[in-house]
């Protein structure tokens, strides 16, 4: 019983933590080629490193740097889509504004991704809304979602509190977040999970501690995740760091 109600104080904590950091403006491996269930590859650290860093430099407002990170991406094995998509995951995260400064800083670096992606065609979504909104991101974020550990079997109790606390943003995380974004091909859930691991560093985030779990779900190891939080140690302010470092060793004496 005493662990039953450990449980269900931590997951009413996450909630909450959750949603503050939505109110306060943060709106809340597979590849290209594989659907977002497929069995992940091994994680390439150095590359997990370099996504952690874009995401933690255009959290941070850094711009300047992510266009020099986005210069260092193909050194370090990161395709074009790779480092598109990663901008897009910021999204749910860090806003609009962020966002698009941090896409401003990779059509710098290049300049005919967009272009060549379409062929020489006017540039469309790869998921238009009117095609996927109803049905693939439902579907998909409800899969996702309990593959970080954030929904399904085990977690009813989160999910309970995530309901009680706003049916509309639990909604919208579980459909826009996990369907809509993570879902889509050209990065693994892994990959993923790293470059939400930068931006939550970057901000000194409490959620640091719910994606930690989540990398850990996902095939990632403790020592992977060591080397996340020092990669980006390089780039994020001492006091946003010192945070991260303690959610994650709290999270990790649970």
């Amino acid at each position: 019983m005493k662990r039953a109600n450990t449980n269900t104080r931590h997951y009413t904590a996450c909630a909450l933590l959750l949603f503050v950091s939505v109110f306060q403006g943060f709106v809340s491996g597979v590849y290209a080629t594989e659907p977002a269930s497929s069995p992940a590859k091994p994680p390439n650290q150095a590359a997990l490193n370099m996504l952690a860093q874009i995401a933690a430099a255009g959290a941070s407002g850094q711009f300047d740097k992510t266009e020099q990170l986005f210069r260092q991406g193909k050194e370090t094995g990161l395709s074009e889509l790779q480092m598109y998509e990663t901008v897009l995951n910021m999204l749910p995260y860090v806003g609009y504004p962020r966002t698009l400064s941090t896409m401003m800083s990779f059509q710098k670096v290049y300049p005919n991704y967009i272009r060549d992606r379409s062929g020489g065609k006017d540039p469309q979504p790869t998921e238009p809304w009117q095609d996927y909104a109803g049905k693939v991101w439902i579907e998909r974020g409800t899969q996702i979602q309990a593959q970080l550990g954030f929904g399904g079997p085990g977690a009813e109790a989160f999910t309970k509190q995530l309901m009680q606390l706003s049916p509309e943003l639990t909604e919208w995380v579980r459909y826009d977040d996990f369907g809509r974004v993570f879902g889509r091909a050209g990065l693994s859930l892994i990959e993923r999970e790293a470059i939400v691991i930068g931006v939550t560093i970057a901000q000194g985030a409490p959620q640091v501690a719910s994606h930690h779990r989540a990398m850990v779900n996902v095939g990632g190891s403790e020592a992977l995740i060591d080397g996340l939080v020092e990669a980006v140690a390089r780039i994020v302010d001492a006091k946003a760091m010192a945070a991260a470092r303690q959610y994650i060793a709290t999270v990790r004496k649970q």
